[in-house]
């Protein structure tokens, strides 16, 4: 099976009209090159929005859908700014039910030959000190289930972790004040129960391209840059073959969508910083990426 990982979208909003109908224009087609490969799941791994506001995520999913894409989303920092994730819980997960009460968005799902575990990274509501992120005790004994029930099957051979926000010490800059879960440890504690199969933990947050692993549990981290930094996606195989990643450049050569890229990213009124390409696009191991079966 194939899937695809978009990292923090930053689908914002704007004052100026024009700057909502060139993002519209230029998220459109993104989607629609993403919609090409024919990825059986797209992941949005969080920061999918600016605000986390009700017409930003609803203006997202219809260009998404408009252009063949169904998004399953997993909360960031930026989607908990505004509302109370009781009333964001129609907009993540892919329709896949929380495992917990909407005031926490988990779940589980097989697909596949993976078991994907979708975490909740992000704290009740955005905090302008401190945009770490943090996983309750409830969700913690929830993933050391979820670990526990994989150890037991026969099959899946893959167990695929995503949260927005990574693992201290694991890709690129999370080592950094707040660009970690900040009981990173303790999460690190369920995965190293992990006893067969592949563990793949896959993360946004950071906005730079970066794999690390594999540790000393055998598992392997992922991050995703974010499109209107690095202008590039995430493509992840599973087959009989082993684990694979590639890394798309978005094409942006044609009818004026460069411009709209410039545009729409700089347009983002505040909370947004764009970085020099080279500091996000990563090194050829940071972007296509092998791990055959049976690796650890």
């Amino acid at each position: 099976m194939r899937f695809i990982v978009l990292g923090d979208l930053h689908y914002a909003s704007y004052s100026d009209p024009t700057l909502a109908t060139r993002r519209d224009r230029l998220f459109g087609e993104m989607f629609r090159q993403v919609a090409a490969h024919q990825a059986d799941l797209v992941f949005a791994i969080g920061d999918t929005t600016q605000r986390g506001l009700l017409p930003e995520l609803s203006g997202q999913t219809a260009v998404a859908e408009q252009n063949g894409l169904a998004l399953i989303r997993t909360t960031g920092n930026h989607d908990t700014d505004t509302l109370p994730k009781t009333a964001l819980a129609p907009f993540f997960l892919g329709g896949h039910s929380s495992a917990a009460a909407d005031d926490e968005l988990y779940t589980s799902f097989e697909a596949g030959p993976a078991r994907f575990v979708l975490l909740d990274t992000a704290r009740p509501q955005m905090s302008s000190v401190n945009w770490s992120g943090f996983v309750s005790e409830a969700q913690l004994d929830w993933l050391q289930a979820q670990v526990e029930e994989f150890n037991r099957a026969d099959a899946p051979p893959y167990l695929v972790v995503l949260g927005h926000h990574p693992l201290f010490g694991t890709t690129d800059r999370s080592s950094d004040k707040w660009l970690n879960i900040e009981n990173s440890q303790a999460v690190q504690e369920r995965f190293a129960r992990l006893q067969r199969g592949q563990g793949l933990y896959v993360c946004g947050h950071n906005h730079t391209n970066s794999m690390a692993g594999p540790d000393e549990a055998g598992w392997y981290y992922l991050q995703a840059g974010a499109p209107l930094v690095c202008q590039s996606y995430r493509l992840v195989t599973l087959d009989e073959e082993g684990l694979r990643v590639e890394t798309f450049d978005f094409d942006l050569s044609q009818d004026g969508f460069q411009a709209d890229f410039e545009e729409v990213r700089y347009g983002i009124e505040e909370g947004f910083s764009v970085y020099p390409l080279e500091a996000v696009y990563g090194n050829y191991r940071d972007r296509f990426f092998n791990v055959p079966v049976g690796a650890r």
